[in-house]
């Protein structure tokens, strides 16, 4: 039975092993493929604001 066990734990270890280097060779590969970002453009201009009505004061509470 250890000898099965045993068996068992080192394929395991040895997949986990090969699973992460084949992960970490397609997160490379992503990372080459995926086209360059271009940065956003400045704002020439600031957004026009919207105007809002000032608000009232309310009056105060009668005691």
């Amino acid at each position: 039975m250890d000898d099965d066990r045993d068996i068992e734990e080192r394929i395991t270890k040895s997949l986990r092993r090969s699973y992460g280097r084949f992960a970490a060779w397609v997160v490379r590969l992503n990372r080459m493929l995926e086209p360059a970002r271009l940065a956003e453009p400045t704002r020439t201009e600031t957004p026009p604001r919207i105007p809002v009505v000032a608000r009232q004061p309310l009056p105060p509470r009668p005691d």
